[in-house]
């Protein structure tokens, strides 16, 4: 079977939107014509992305700023400030579960950690391939935001 890829482009401020949480990562989005329910499956800060359930079909969405479209015009991708940063929270959360043990080689977009964070399960990946070097949480901890969860060493 074939995977198909439906891109499309929404210019919006959001001003004209209304967002409700009903829990669960459940959302009414509501506008001037019409409201929908979606389901955030996940969320993927560092690619600035998130998978979602609409009409019992799942969505993968970036989403891109001015900057991200005049580079992506320009054939340019962004820069990876440091290519193998360490993990760090990207807001206060709960580690469900530590999927690497110390020493794995990964490569780039692996899973590391599953972290709950407003009610939402976010899987951290690796920027690029490494090494992990020392890992710092366990599953069940409490984390807070910028915390470093793992040191990571280039692989």
């Amino acid at each position: 079977m074939e995977n198909l890829i439906n891109t499309f482009e929404l210019t919006t401020d959001f001003s004209d939107m209304q967002i409700e949480d009903l829990g669960k990562s459940v959302y009414r989005i509501n506008t001037k014509t019409s409201s929908e329910i979606i389901e955030v499956l996940g969320v993927d800060y560092a690619n600035k992305s998130m998978t979602i359930r609409h009409n019992h079909n799942t969505h993968d969405l970036v989403f891109k700023n001015k900057l991200d479209l005049v580079l992506d015009s320009m054939g340019i991708k962004r820069a990876v400030e440091n290519l193998n940063s360490d993990v760090k929270a990207p807001m206060p959360g709960k580690v469900l579960d530590v999927v690497v043990s110390e020493g794995d080689s990964i490569a780039k977009g692996d899973a590391i950690l599953i972290l709950e964070a407003m009610k939402m399960e976010n899987v951290l990946k690796a920027e690029n391939d490494c090494i992990i070097k020392k890992i710092l949480i366990a599953s069940s901890e409490n984390v807070e935001k910028n915390q470093i969860l793992v040191e990571l060493d280039p692989a």
